[in-house]
């Protein structure tokens, strides 16, 4: 299990053992505190946005 802060706000962290896995763990957070990005309403595109959470998650230590 990893531990991750919200790439957008960083208050809310988040643990899990994989990628989808903690973007599923995200997604609450994510509707209710970032709705215009899962509206696609974001000046950040959803393939530059996930480009962006994947790059956070992979950096993360492992163990």
């Amino acid at each position: 299990m990893v531990r991750m802060a919200c790439i957008d706000c960083g208050t809310v962290f988040f643990e899990a053992a994989s990628l989808r896995e903690m973007l599923t763990a995200m997604m609450p957070h994510y509707f209710e505190a970032h709705k215009d990005i899962m509206a696609g309403e974001s000046s950040v595109s959803r393939d530059a946005w996930m480009e962006r959470f994947t790059s956070a998650f992979n950096a993360l230590d492992h163990g």
